[in-house]
């Protein structure tokens, strides 16, 4: 596993690039330093629960079928990282 990139956060912003490209376009938001990033991903994980790592899995397929961009507010960490070439956001509430 290599991090590319890890911090804290406000907000982050999932939306799905094109029907043709399968990745996930992740903007993370940072208010206090008004510094947004952009990430292109293969998925998104996401826990409310630190203690407990259950993840959610946002993928570009399951992602069609909901309302998009998704935004997941009261985030405190996040880290983009790549695992046998895929991408991931992990993001903690």
């Amino acid at each position: 596993m290599r991090v590319l990139d890890s911090g804290y956060t406000d907000q982050v912003l999932l939306d799905t690039i094109s029907e043709e490209v399968l990745r996930i376009k992740a903007t993370v938001c940072n208010s206090l330093q008004d510094l947004n990033r952009l990430y292109m991903v293969d998925r998104a994980l996401y826990t409310n629960t630190p203690g407990i790592p259950l993840y959610m899995e946002f993928t570009p397929q399951n992602m069609k079928s909901i309302k998009t961009p998704l935004i997941i507010s009261e985030v405190k960490l996040y880290t983009v990282e790549r695992v046998w070439g895929v991408r991931t956001l992990r993001i903690t509430r």
